[in-house]
């Protein structure tokens, strides 16, 4: 399967068009570690690993190293599978090609593969700059503790650019160094202090011969694996890599690094204001004389995550600094209105510092991408002036476009969708994640929902796979996955790894059963098995291992945990317990082990009768938190209703709970999404659109994105675990949801809770479903739309029809 390259960018310059192509391929997958190190398995595995002698790593020391070898073109196509620790830029005549690795760890560490035709006959130079980040980059990038670069070329291109094989040179670029975490509350990297010009601008370099640093892998008859990088084909997509210039500079100041200034009225108007939106939007130069201090505020007027792109002449011992923040603070240190920046100033923000040294042309950027919704670039001179005659920068993301439709008579819907996508598209890179400013990390309980979201407006299992996967690989020898990974430093959950065994159902439910699901399935086993070590005489948890994160429940303790989550008896704890190993029953049965799903329940319907014997108050008719029925929630009467462990009478006094009951802790932006799937499990559709208030509160308050949670726990502006009302649309209002394994049916049982029209469409595997509906005295009328073979019900007022494939015309009238 191929995918052409999105706009892939020259970095030096104008260069002459380019004749060839480059398209991402991909290599078959392996689910399993199997033979790696220990066999060659794949093409890349006759490739040997290369780095300059004697690099010192540790300190200050994160070495930036650049590769280069020439070629002949030849009248063939070239293959290219390639790696790096940590991270490379792929460069061929000076355009660049290609980012990565695609995250992972060293004993799952990721290649990518790229086909490039159209190579005109003369010699062609292959470059890779390749960064060992260390501690100094994102938690998240892991590393074997060295660097390292390997390449594998096809056919007759092998013995020139093979490393081990090809004569690669190889020269230390000076030009980097590190400080420290510029926000303490960050897990995203150091600031990059970059001198001179950028690591791919660098000319002066001394070459000298690439040694190897671990050799091919040779076939072991005694079973000793290569210790090292073990290698597996990427299934992710490369990310979007978009030069951009968005937005404008709204403010100026005679300023550098004083956080005391708020910016006014009198900002706006300064002439720096305007001739530095010049620069942005025209590229007209802007000089700075000698000993002079500037700032200039760049309002991006979307959330984005990108690489700074700055070019710059002269200046030699000036100083850059360029901050990224999500929103601005007033005197109070509030943030307010994320769109407002009068009466404010940047008081929280990563930044990274570039040093020119004088040379006519310096163009920076940095090894890994930063975010926010704004930017203040600060500018101190020194004896000589400092041009800057370029600003503007490279997005990067996952490149995930909503394949889904909602469109309704509620005005205040689409924005709400607008910002719950961009919520998603800047916390899905080469994994999902939890939010791109702070840490960067990828949990199982955001993820879990994070790929609902993404089944429900883009239906592409590639990350799917991944997240699952990768969890898996990292499972340790007592059961539990990490709460985070991949991820240098690596937190423990039970709850989490629940939610990772939840994924499992899922999958067979929206993709259908096949190999990758069949072999994750003895690790989700042992997981859960590893949980009903904690199970006491009646089958309930109790003191679970690790961080047994719920929700951030202001009336919770500090940690997120339900009440005696942390320690003692639980009613949430076992309630997700019971939807786990229901969850992996389904999976089970998917797969044709009845026998092991029928186990899985047996245990789940144990703890669950134990939990209504312990947890049910009769006099509240709802479920308690605790055993001495003290406090309740609206999150225990999700779970409950949710994983179908009351009777009909229950679970019918349960939700009117839910309803009517003035003490119950509230849900915030994240369990919110287990409170409208019970919503829309009772046809409720209206209180869901109600609870989207808080959805519109944050458009109110200039948000792009949605946020962590509200109030005190305000911390990240942009939390993909907020998009999921984007889940709710496609499959609750709209009605469109998997009726078989695979989504190999469709049932379409819309909701409008008081909307007048609902026109939508989700993809599936065979194509997109659309529904255009009117609503009115209680019926339902218009069309619902199938793709070829995939069959279909349409239920209305408890009355379901069958549907067949291309368009239905629906009239259904009110009771």
């Amino acid at each position: 399967m191929k995918f052409r390259i999105l706009l892939l960018l020259p970095l030096f310059g104008v260069f002459g068009a380019s004749a060839f192509e480059v398209n991402q391929v991909f290599r078959e997958e392996r689910f399993t570690r199997g033979n790696v190190n220990l066999r060659p398995l794949q093409e890349i595995d006759n490739a040997s690993w290369i780095w300059p002698d004697g690099v010192v790593y540790g300190g200050d020391s994160r070495p930036v190293v650049r590769f280069r070898a020439e070629f002949e073109g030849r009248q063939e196509p070239l293959r290219l599978d390639v790696s790096a620790d940590a991270r490379f830029v792929l460069i061929l005549d000076g355009r660049e090609i290609a980012r990565g690795p695609h995250k992972g760890f060293p004993e799952h560490w990721y290649y990518q593969t790229y086909d490039i035709t159209g190579l005109k006959d003369g010699i062609h130079t292959l470059e890779a700059v390749v960064f060992y980040l260390g501690e100094a980059g994102p938690s998240s990038i892991m590393s074997s503790g060295r660097g390292g670069f390997v390449l594998k070329a096809s056919g007759g291109y092998d013995s020139a650019l093979t490393t081990g094989r090809g004569k690669w040179k190889a020269a230390m670029v000076p030009c980097m160094s590190y400080g420290t975490l510029t926000d303490p509350d960050t897990m995203t990297g150091f600031e990059n202090i970059v001198r001179g010009t950028g690591f791919l601008d660098w000319s002066e370099l001394t070459w000298m011969e690439a040694s190897v640093v671990k050799a091919k892998v040779t076939d072991d008859e005694y079973g000793v694996h290569d210790r090292g990088w073990s290698l597996f084909p990427t299934e992710r997509l490369d990310p979007v890599n978009r030069r951009i210039a968005p937005g404008s500079i709204r403010a100026a100041q005679n300023a550098y690094a004083a956080t005391n200034l708020l910016y006014s009225l009198q900002d706006v108007k300064r002439d720096w204001t305007a001739r530095f939106d010049a620069l942005l939007k025209r590229g007209e130069p802007v000089t700075v004389p000698p000993n002079s201090e500037v700032r200039f505020l760049w309002d991006f007027g979307d959330y984005y995550c990108a690489y700074p792109q700055l070019d710059v002449s002269r200046g030699a011992g000036s100083s850059i600094r360029w901050a990224w923040t999500e929103g601005l603070y007033n005197e109070k240190a509030m943030r307010g209105n994320r769109s407002e920046f009068i009466g404010k100033r940047v008081l929280r923000s990563m930044y990274d510092t570039f040093l020119p040294d004088g040379r006519e042309r310096a163009s920076f950027t940095v090894p890994w991408w930063k975010s926010g919704r704004w930017a203040e670039i600060s500018v101190k001179t020194k004896d000589e002036p400092l041009t800057l005659t370029h600003l503007s920068m490279t997005e990067t993301r996952y490149p995930m476009e909503s394949r889904a439709r909602f469109e309704c008579d509620d005005p205040s819907i689409a924005p709400i969708r607008q910002m719950c996508i961009r919520g998603m598209q800047n916390c899905l890179h080469e994994m999902f994640m939890d939010c791109p400013y702070f840490e960067q990390q990828m949990y199982p309980g955001d993820t879990r929902v994070e790929m609902l979201v993404l089944n429900s407006i883009f239906g592409d299992d590639r990350m799917l796979r991944f997240a699952i996967g990768i969890f898996d690989y990292a499972r340790r020898n007592d059961g539990l996955v990490p709460m985070n990974f991949p991820s240098r430093y690596i937190q423990d959950s039970s709850t989490y790894s629940m939610c990772w065994a939840m994924m499992l159902g899922d999958y067979a439910l929206w993709h259908g059963t096949n190999e990758f699901l069949r072999l994750r399935i003895p690790g989700a086993r042992h997981t859960l098995s590893a949980i009903a070590a904690s199970e006491n005489g009646d089958g309930l948890l109790v003191d679970l291992p690790g961080w047994s994160f719920m929700d951030w429940v202001p009336e919770w303790d500090f940690y997120g945990n339900a009440p005696n989550g942390r320690r003692g008896l639980s009613a949430l704890n076992n309630l997700l317990y019971v939807y786990a190993l229901k969850s992996l029953a389904y999976a089970e049965e998917s797969l044709g082990e009845s026998d092991m799903a029928a186990c899985r329940r047996r245990r789940a319907e144990r703890t669950a009768r134990a939990v209504v014997k312990r947890f049910w108050s009769e006099e509240r008719g709802m479920i308690a938190d605790t055993e001495a029925k003290d406090v309740f929630s609206e999150h225990g009467q999700c779970l409950a209703i949710l994983t179908g462990i009351l009777s009909p009478e229950r679970e019918r006094r349960a939700f009117q709970g839910l309803l009517e009951a003035k003490d119950l802790a509230r849900t915030t932006v994240y369990f919110s999404h287990y409170l409208f799937e019970t919503y829309l499990k009772f046809g409720r559709a209206d209180l869901f659109l109600k609870r989207l208030d808080l959805w519109r509160g944050y458009l109110a308050d200039g948000l792009k994105t949605p946020v962590e949670a509200p109030g005190v726990r305000a911390r990240s502006d942009c939390h993909a675990w907020g998009a999921h009302p984007l889940y709710h649309l496609q499959t609750g209002v709209a009605g469109i949801r998997p009726a078989a394994n695979g989504f190999a049916a469709v049932r379409i049982a819309p909701q409008p809770g008081g909307l007048k029209r609902i026109s939508a469409a989700s993809p599936t595997p065979k194509g997109d479903v659309s529904v255009d509906l009117r609503f009115e005295n209680g019926g339902a009328s218009g069309t619902v739309t199938l793709p070829p073979d995939l069959p279909g019900e349409f239920e209305w007022n408890n009355v379901r029809r069958k549907l067949t494939s291309g368009i239905n015309v629906i009239e259904e009238k009110g009771n």
